[in-house]
């Protein structure tokens, strides 16, 4: 075992005096029986000690073997307010005094409609635990960068403007404090830059596990090469197991549980909050060293060890077998209810086809995909695998009824940019279970637009949870005929 036990030894300290407490435990609990089911050889690199230096030395105690821990927590013994008081001080001279006209940059950048960030240089101290990133100025010369005397309140998750998904992440308060001798002492050093971002947003949502955490992660560590410190609040540890490979190839250091850490970490570089323009999407004009969404992908298929980077169109012709059509069965809502007659149907026309939930882990099920030509579905956060495909091969997306063909460009966006072929399939209501539900003249067939009026909450319920899908074989047919075409020749 050895890891994991280290793992789980050192939690946040709390006492059970209520339910909500009582909840986290058995959380804690849960969390607990995950790991003891699970291969902990790919969690080696968070624990084990990999600083760069002595100065920047972090200790896996301190860091990941804290992240059993719960995600909503007070702040600790100390209030912002208190902050210059409660913690030992440093004993450095006081600061010179600033000259007036010299110009102070804001500590953030509120004005974005999807996110907010902070970027701070100089003597940055981080004190975790009480969600509060200090910016020191500095005794030692007037010329260094400054920074507006102002206190910043932000939540580091690109979705500023979904109340549902920000309700739950912890906020971060960013201020400057007058001088070293108002700062409390550093207990730990770091030449490395540091990231901090929160985990939480969307759970057990795969599109939003890439949309608001994995593709601005990459866009802002990447070009790091691996030299960077993750601050990670709100930690969600299954998250981070599911995506170990991932953080592994962007950090070559331990993940830092920002929620538990007492430590007074100190910086000369701090990014606070990931940046995202567009969901799944990277805006090369925007982003640091031009990165595209075709490089996250290669990054995912290298870090996944994926063999096939490009289709092999005309597929019979080159590989001798017939091209391979993943169907993304959902168990729940949007269900195929005729699925058994969609695969014979693909079959016949001549299509290999896997059909599957996809359910298996990310190390097995990314082969699965990236052995596919083509990957179709009903529009939902399964459909995400699509960056394991390789270039030129197929999508399709079936869009559910509800006049939802602007909720399927969450989708066709990405997929062009990854080089995919895009094919698109739009039910009726004679497609849809609604069908047995609503009479055919109630506003979910006549004006479905309506409901979308109410609010994403009442879409959500009518359209794409109520909804399964009954797909007419022969309107269908036609589509997989194109798919097929493009890939036995390349042309359309």
């Amino acid at each position: 075992m050895g890891h994991e036990v280290g793992l789980l030894k050192s939690i946040c300290r709390f006492e059970p005096r209520n339910l909500a407490v009582g909840l986290l435990l058995g959380c804690f609990l849960v969390t607990f029986a995950y790991f003891s089911m699970t291969n902990f050889d790919s969690f080696h690199f968070l624990v084990v000690n990999s600083a760069p230096n002595e100065n920047a030395a972090f200790h896996s105690g301190d860091t990941v073997q804290k992240m059993a821990s719960s995600e909503k927590l007070d702040a600790g013994p100390f209030h912002h307010e208190s902050l210059s008081e409660t913690i030992p001080k440093a004993t450095t001279r006081k600061t010179k005094q600033k000259k007036e006209n010299k110009r102070q940059a804001p500590l953030c950048d509120l004005s974005q409609i999807r996110f907010d960030k902070c970027e701070i240089e100089g003597d940055v101290r981080i004190f975790g635990r009480n969600s509060t990133i200090m910016w020191v100025p500095s005794s030692k010369s007037d010329d260094d960068l400054d920074y507006e005397r102002k206190v910043w309140h932000i939540k580091p998750y690109p979705r500023k403007w979904d109340k549902d998904a920000m309700d739950p992440v912890r906020m971060v308060t960013v201020k400057p404090v007058t001088g070293p001798d108002e700062a409390p002492t550093c207990t730990n050093h770091s030449d490395l830059p540091a990231i901090v971002f929160s985990d939480r947003g969307y759970e057990d949502n795969y599109f939003h596990d890439f949309t608001d955490v994995l593709v601005p992660l990459f866009t802002a560590a990447r070009r790091l090469q691996g030299e960077v410190i993750f601050l990670v609040t709100d930690l969600m540890i299954y998250r981070i197991a599911k995506y170990v490979r991932v953080y592994k190839n962007l950090t070559k250091y331990d993940l830092i549980n920002f929620d538990c850490d007492e430590e007074i970490r100190c910086y000369k570089k701090v990014y606070i909050g990931l940046t995202s323009y567009d969901d799944f999407d990277i805006d090369p004009e925007r982003t640091p060293e031009r990165y595209t969404l075709l490089d996250f992908t290669k990054f995912m298929h290298t870090i996944y060890g994926l063999k096939r980077n490009v289709a092999e169109i005309p597929i019979q012709k080159t590989l001798g077998r017939k091209p391979r059509l993943l169907i993304v069965a959902r168990g729940k809502t949007r269900r195929f209810m005729n699925l058994d007659d969609i695969v014979h149907s693909a079959e016949e026309l001549g299509f290999e086809v896997v059909a599957t939930e996809a359910t298996d882990g990310l190390d097995r099920f990314s082969l699965v995909v990236n052995s596919c030509d083509a990957i179709m579905g009903v529009h939902g956060a399964g459909l995400s695998n699509m960056v394991f495909l390789p270039i030129n091969a197929v999508f399709i997306q079936i869009v559910p009824w509800g006049n939802l063909v602007w909720v399927g460009n969450y989708f066709r966006r990405p997929v062009e940019k990854m080089k995919l072929k895009y094919f698109q399939y739009e039910i009726t209501p004679e497609e849809s279970t609604l069908i047995e539900q609503y009479p055919k003249n109630h506003t979910v067939f006549t004006d479905p637009a309506s409901i979308q009026q109410k609010g994403w909450k009442a879409l959500k319920k009518v359209f794409l949870v109520k909804q399964n899908v009954r797909l007419n074989i022969d309107r269908f047919r036609p589509t997989l005929q194109e798919a097929l075409q493009y890939l036995n020749s390349g042309n359309l």
